[in-house]
């Protein structure tokens, strides 16, 4: 609890007393704490903005330091108050500058001893467009590109037109404040971001933005660590075996890829619908979506030509997903979701992110060193932005197939055996985690590879003989091999 002695010279010399006698810190003139026990400093930070009300009544925490609540790495608080003032506390320096008092859209600090304010985020905005000196990390503003990028973010989630607010907002205090030549540059920069005016950005985000491509740059910054991951270690792929039966292969991977999203037959009975493309009469829409993924895989394996672009990446996509779940009209086959999608705790990329950031994540993937590589970042770039209503992973990896079958390269069954194994390495992924993922795909590679597919008896019996299809890792592990060699 802080004790302040304020005009009252009777309570100041009290306060002096006790802090000389140890039972109280000095942390400013007039101002002392009874936490004789905390580090001083952090004990200044928890009190930051009472003790700035007490030394200049009425300030507003400002600048920088409305939209961080924290001083700088250096110490420094940036406040405004009628005229200017910097007092160093223990571990921190304020740093008031003189400005207007609180307008109307303020926020008042919720304080005993003293009025305080915050500024709105309006004046926020225009405060950080001033201009101001000395090392971007430790100066009062945090200039146009953190401004660029928080609108960016903010229109991002904007379902009620509060930007147009906001804009309204600056509009109405710029003049008071004295910050018109800031209130043109905000306004320039909210009708570049909405389309509404054409106008020069710098950040990657809000030019994308303004392109009608905005991307998610936290799934970006995750492709990226795993495209750094797979340059340290990269995937080991075999190359795909000679004497595979084409239409066999196609089944199994069509056979645990649906396995993998819980679409779960006997291994004969989906067969038979495929072989025989007969539906089976009460799993109607299960079937299709065996069948439908079944075809696709076909489709990836007779043209296994790489796209050359994001564009025609995009269209590989859009057309695989449309078949892969062709019978659930529900789901849209082929169009990219309209609404916010999860698996879990994990969020996946907005709707209106989907597209700029399946382009970023093509750059990613185009730009890793080996097929295999590039196949492992292809198929976790669609799964991470999920981007259709249903058949995401299936569609994922395809993908991942898709450029290993361009190589020459073994075409990865997951196992359901290696289910769980799979899904947990993902959901690591997608929390920065990014060695698990090819370690996982890279046993699964071996297995597939191992697999005869060159006749239905062999692959079945090596299926069953592998415990591939087990569903409980904890009481069967994968064995392959004439040893029976676990992986």
């Amino acid at each position: 609890m802080l004790k302040i002695a304020g005009d009252d010279r009777a309570e100041a010399r009290r306060l002096q007393r006790l802090a000389r006698q140890g039972q109280l810190q000095r942390l400013a003139p007039g101002i002392y704490t009874d936490n004789v026990d905390a580090p001083i400093e952090s004990v200044t930070c928890r009190h930051l903005n009472e003790i700035c009300a007490v030394i200049m009544p009425g300030c507003i925490v400002s600048h920088r330091s409305a939209f961080e609540h924290r001083p700088t790495a250096g110490g420094h608080y940036f406040l405004t108050g009628p005229y200017r003032r910097e007092v160093q506390l223990p571990g921190v320096k304020l740093r008031y500058a003189r400005g207007p008092g609180p307008t109307d859209t303020d926020i008042r600090l919720p304080l005993q001893s003293a009025d305080a304010f915050i500024s709105s985020q309006a004046r926020a905005l225009l405060e950080n467009l001033s201009l101001s000196r000395g090392d971007p990390a430790e100066r009062r503003t945090l200039g146009v590109s953190f401004v660029e990028e928080w609108l960016e973010r903010f229109i991002s989630r904007d379902v009620s037109n509060e930007v147009n607010k906001l804009r309204d907002q600056a509009r109405s205090i710029a003049e008071s404040l004295g910050l018109n030549e800031e209130f043109k540059k905000l306004d320039a920069m909210i009708g570049s971001l909405l389309g509404t005016r054409a106008a020069t950005l710098i950040t990657p985000q809000a030019v994308a933005r303004a392109a009608r491509r905005p991307y998610d740059d936290d799934r970006v910054t995750l492709f990226e660590t795993l495209a750094a991951e797979l340059q340290s270690n990269p995937m080991v792929v075999p190359p795909a075996a000679a004497n595979a039966d084409p239409q066999l292969q196609a089944f199994i991977e069509t056979y645990f890829s649906n396995f993998i999203e819980g679409t779960e037959f006997e291994i004969e009975v989906a067969h038979d619908i495929v072989v025989n493309d007969r539906p089976l009469q009460y799993r109607e829409d299960d079937s299709h979506d065996i069948l439908g993924t079944y075809r696709a895989i076909l489709r990836s394996k007779r043209d296994p030509s790489l796209p050359q672009s994001a564009e025609a990446f995009i269209a590989q996509l859009k057309d695989w997903n449309r078949l892969v779940i062709e019978s659930r009209r529900e789901k849209h086959p082929g169009d990219f979701k309209t609404a916010a999608n999860r698996a879990g705790q994990t969020v996946f990329v907005d709707p209106d992110k989907v597209v700029g950031t399946l382009m970023k994540g093509y750059e990613v993937t185009m730009a890793a060193a080996t097929p295999a590589n590039r196949a492992t970042l292809a198929m976790f770039v669609v799964t991470e932005v999920h981007p259709f209503d249903d058949g995401n992973g299936r569609t994922a990896r395809i993908a991942m197939n898709h450029f290993l079958s361009n190589a020459g390269l073994t075409r990865i069954i997951i196992p359901t055996i290696y289910r769980d194994d799979y899904l947990s390495a993902l959901k690591a992924l997608s929390n920065g985690h990014p060695v698990p993922l090819p370690r996982m795909l890279a046993f699964a590679a071996s297995f597939s590879r191992w697999l005869d597919v060159s006749s239905k008896e062999r692959a079945f019996q090596a299926l069953a003989r592998s415990n591939a299809m087990k569903e409980d890792p904890r009481r069967f592990r994968l064995e392959i091999g004439d040893g029976g060699r676990a992986i």
